[in-house]
């Protein structure tokens, strides 16, 4: 399985936590967009989703419920986006992990 810190590699115990929750990997992945544009942005987006999509069908997770739990992380990483912009935004961030 692919690792480059935003999708875990093993599944000798696979524990299902919400993809919205994962702060860690909300975070990592709104400043990850935040340096990327265009073209690179859109493939780093679409490789993370696909990698995230394949571990939760993996987890036994069906179509719908991997489906909502995608959409819940790309509106949780759209409001951690809007944070790094707002004053003192980065602050909070850090504080709040």
């Amino acid at each position: 399985m692919h690792h480059d810190g935003f999708v875990s590699r093993s599944a000798e115990t696979i524990v299902y936590f919400p993809l919205g929750h994962r702060r860690h990997l909300v975070r990592a992945t709104a400043r990850r967009l935040d340096q990327l544009n265009g073209d690179a942005a859109t493939d780093f987006w679409k490789s993370l989703c696909g990698r995230l999509k394949a571990e939760l069908f993996a987890a036994g997770r069906s179509y719908e419920d991997t489906r909502h739990e995608i959409l819940a992380f790309q509106a949780a990483v759209h409001q951690e986006l809007l944070l790094l912009y707002e004053p003192d935004g980065a602050a909070r961030g850090a504080i709040a992990t």
